[in-house]
């Protein structure tokens, strides 16, 4: 279904552009063109919506309880790869990227749709910049220059931030 609406989206574009772009442009296989790119979109769209996304086996997060877990489980990681140093540490700050932070930010609209935008903010603004200081800090042991250590120490505190601001997790520690 993927590859139709891309088909039918590609070949309504490519038609309303060849046709709309002469001196005198041919009006009917230019709105033909465009009739086809908006229901090529559309087709996409759905499939998009009926799972054509990445599934949990393959490291997508469809379920917000799962998203603070998944969340824990980095904090933990980071946490760990504080005590790696040279290689070894950045081999670990280049998978926390990949297969576990990336799963959540692909995630992350899950908590604004459930909680609204202030609590997404909350938590996704350290979450920002606890990604920068990993990339910074794994930038750094491949270019041999700076205290990447400094930057992973940075990245933990916004994740502890970020997971400490979860919705429900400053009430529960209060009651």
């Amino acid at each position: 279904m993927k590859a139709a609406g891309w088909g039918i989206f590609l070949t309504g574009t490519l038609l309303a552009a060849a046709t709309g772009a002469k001196l005198e442009p041919m009006w009917a296989p230019f709105a033909v063109g465009v009739v086809l790119a908006v229901v090529g979109a559309m087709i996409l769209r759905r499939s998009q919506d009926a799972g054509g996304s990445v599934s949990e086996e393959e490291g997508g997060i469809k379920d917000l309880g799962k998203l603070e877990l998944r969340f824990g489980e980095l904090v933990g990681a980071v946490d760990a790869a504080r005590a790696l140093e040279g290689e070894a540490q950045k081999l670990a700050l280049e998978a926390i990227l990949l297969e576990r932070l990336l799963p959540i930010v692909d995630a992350r609209l899950l908590l604004a749709a459930e909680h609204g935008v202030e609590p997404y903010a909350e938590v996704f603004t350290p979450t920002a910049s606890g990604e920068r200081c990993l990339n910074r800090a794994w930038s750094m042991l491949v270019d041999g220059s700076g205290d990447a250590a400094e930057q992973v120490e940075a990245a933990h505190g916004h994740f502890v931030q970020a997971l400490s601001a979860w919705p429900g997790r400053g009430e529960a520690a209060g009651a």
